[in-house]
């Protein structure tokens, strides 16, 4: 059970309803994550806008995005973030293997060398980011330019803050709705 409750359309100020719309617009439902960030009111647009700047008109491919998300999902252990980048992986073009490899943590060779790098990074930065290797550092420019890097960085720590906001208040995946 969900240790906080979520705002709805009902009980909320007329910004956040529109915010609150406009994500149900989005995504067919309002995602509990954003309407639980709600009970903040002053935090919900500006974390949105985060997320619209760094993910959503980034120039990495969404199937990097997503690949990153679910590792660092995975890693912190948040199911709700991960059931849901699941299907956004999906959407981006991810096998069901890999899907179910990343959730796994068995990374096999159905990645190629630049998902590879991307795993192992979205890994080191979600488990120690004071450490990442120089080898690891050097392979990932390989494949990305520093700003893609910048880019990717920020994905990977809105993720870990979304999955930690999420474990701390026990954030429960949406119940589907009702026909």
């Amino acid at each position: 059970m969900s240790r906080i409750s979520t705002v709805d359309k009902k009980n909320s100020s007329t910004e956040t309803n529109a915010i609150l719309s406009e994500l149900k617009k989005n995504f067919g439902f309002i995602p509990n994550l954003f309407s639980t960030i709600a009970q903040y009111p002053a935090a919900l647009k500006p974390i949105l806008d985060l997320y619209q700047a760094i993910a959503a008109e980034s120039s990495i491919d969404p199937i990097f995005q997503e690949i990153a998300n679910l590792e660092v999902s995975r890693i912190n252990g948040c199911n709700y973030c991960t059931t849901h980048h699941a299907q956004m992986g999906k959407m981006a073009g991810l096998s069901n293997s890999q899907i179910n490899s990343l959730k796994s943590g068995t990374i096999d060779d159905s990645f190629n060398n630049k998902e590879k790098a991307v795993i192992e990074y979205s890994a080191t930065v979600a488990k120690d980011a004071e450490n990442i290797p120089d080898e690891l550092f050097s392979k990932l420019k390989s494949h990305f330019a520093d700003s893609e890097i910048v880019n990717l960085t920020l994905i990977i720590g809105l993720m870990n803050l979304f999955n930690k906001f999420n474990g701390a208040l026990k954030v429960e995946l949406e119940k589907p709705a009702s026909k």
